[in-house]
């Protein structure tokens, strides 16, 4: 029994911080359940999953570029252009139209992420910038195909995200399990998962060793873009329209969910799972705002000090402000 005792207790101490993040999230949720009593009903709870579903796919493709040490402002644009895209050209739902749109909306976001990839790995430019520019690129394309919100989202493309299995989970909330269930097996078991840490960790010591950081980083990128894509495609299916200007509170937000998960910005460090308790922990909050009646104004502002904080803690937590400044 000792021994058993033990064991569990290095084991905690090993996942000290992963524990520590979903023991906030089931906190969040009793409180939720205790003080908002509209939160435990069934509707709510699918209202809950089908809003996670978006910010879920580009968050999880930010933690991907983060790892790295970078970063990607693009992903809002991407969705937003995806909307356009998915709202302006499946022309009814016959599954001809909806096959080819998946593919030019797939194809869109490859070039975003590997323009986006090679421009950072080749040129040695600075991640915020070229994602700033390409993101503004992008949405310049949105605005000009589509330049107010409109269009349509066939029916029988909505029932693919929103439609319920045993009633209760939208099917848009399995594709996304199984995203997370893929990234987590990609970065803890494969080659290019231990490359993507080693990238972020020590790029210059991954170099010596001979490993191909600059196809790393494209390869990040091009996840990233893909993964925004399909969050895109979550959104357009919610709102059975396009909107250019649909997916830029979504940036930020996505940044926000893998911080406070504790992936931080000097790479190598986080990861899956700790993005997943970011995406319910910041959900959860605006959900609660929202059944509070607070201000989007004001929820914007918390989400901002969000993130000051969880870059605040991970730079403390390493040491780098315990000298102080100088």
């Amino acid at each position: 029994m000792e021994h058993i005792n033990r064991k569990a207790l290095d084991v905690f101490r090993q996942n000290r911080e992963i524990i520590s993040l979903y023991f906030v999230v089931l906190a969040i949720v009793i409180l939720g359940m205790v003080f908002f009593p509209a939160f435990r009903g069934r509707q709510n709870l699918i209202n809950l999953m089908n809003q996670i579903v978006p910010i879920g796919f580009v968050a999880l493709g930010q933690t991907y570029v983060i790892l790295t040490t970078g970063i990607d402002l693009s992903v809002g644009s991407v969705m937003s252009l995806t909307t356009v895209l998915a709202a302006t050209r499946m022309n009814g739902g016959d599954f001809q139209s909806v096959i080819i749109t998946l593919l030019l909306v797939f194809a869109a976001a490859i070039v975003v992420g590997g323009f986006n990839g090679l421009m950072i790995a080749r040129l040695r430019l600075e991640p915020l910038i070229v994602t700033l520019a390409t993101g503004s690129i992008v949405g310049g394309i949105a605005l000009f195909l589509l330049p107010h919100p409109g269009g349509y989202v066939p029916y029988p493309f909505t029932q693919l995200w929103s439609q319920t299995v045993f009633n209760f989970v939208p099917m848009g909330f399995l594709y996304l399990l199984i995203i997370i269930a893929l990234s987590y097996f990609l970065l803890r078991n494969t080659r290019f998962g231990r490359w993507v840490y080693a990238t972020g960790g020590n790029e210059r010591k991954a170099r010596n060793t001979g490993l191909k950081v600059d196809l790393v980083k494209v390869k990040v990128y091009i996840t990233c873009s893909l993964f925004a894509s399909f969050s895109g495609l979550a959104l357009a299916s919610r709102m059975h329209s396009g909107d250019p200007l649909s997916g830029n509170p979504f940036t930020l937000f996505s940044v926000a969910a893998v911080l406070v998960g504790g992936t931080t910005f000097s790479g190598g460090r986080g990861g899956i799972l700790n993005t997943v308790a970011g995406i319910f922990i910041l959900s959860l909050l605006r959900i609660f705002l929202n059944i509070a009646g607070v201000s989007p104004y004001f929820q914007n502002l918390l989400t901002g000090l969000i993130i000051i904080a969880a870059v605040l803690y991970s730079s403390y937590s390493k040491g780098s402000l315990k000298g102080g400044v100088s």
